[in-house]
């Protein structure tokens, strides 16, 4: 199985990512690799990614290729905060074994933490910097991906641990 992790800025998908290569032995590709090259075209996985609405077997193969290759059962792929997945893109995808789960939190702590770590890493981005790149935050937060999602920080401010979250995602 393949996880594609998806939310705001901030909410802590490259930890999880990170989280679940050491913990659960899913190989992490960060495709969000902040203002540097992305991790498709790094990868070099761009070209099947390009044609994975008519066919995602390619790139889900290719995928299983890297994992077992790592000593890994699967892939799991952060992806920026501009990624939306539609809900029969989910649907195709999961069809292969590739699953869309987004993270989720009050908007508030996203963009809190979101400006914390630029802080520490010594990038000048601000609040309107999180705003423009996070205009998906309302659609993530729909009903209708509810299935999909799960708040890994709480309205207080507390996040989730790692095994919290793969629980609630159901991710072994």
């Amino acid at each position: 199985m393949h996880y594609f992790l998806l939310g705001p800025s901030g909410v802590g998908k490259t930890t999880l990512g990170n989280w679940l290569e050491e913990n659960r032995q899913y190989h992490h590709l960060a495709v969000d690799r902040g203002g540097q090259t992305d991790g498709l075209t790094a990868e070099e996985l761009i070209g099947l990614w390009n044609n994975l609405l008519p066919d995602p077997a390619p790139f889900a193969r290719k995928l299983q290729e890297r994992a077992k290759t790592q000593g890994k059962k699967g892939c799991v792929l952060t992806f920026p905060s501009v990624t939306f997945f539609v809900l029969g893109w989910i649907d195709h995808v999961a069809d292969h074994n590739m699953l869309v789960r987004y993270l989720y939190g009050p908007k508030e702590k996203c963009i809190e933490a979101y400006l914390n770590r630029e802080k520490r890493e010594g990038h000048p981005r601000d609040r309107a910097f999180w705003s423009r790149n996070n205009g998906n935050y309302e659609a993530m937060g729909m009903p209708v991906l509810a299935p999909y999602r799960t708040d890994v920080i709480e309205p207080n401010g507390k996040r989730l641990n790692g095994e919290e979250i793969a629980t609630r995602l159901n991710i072994v």
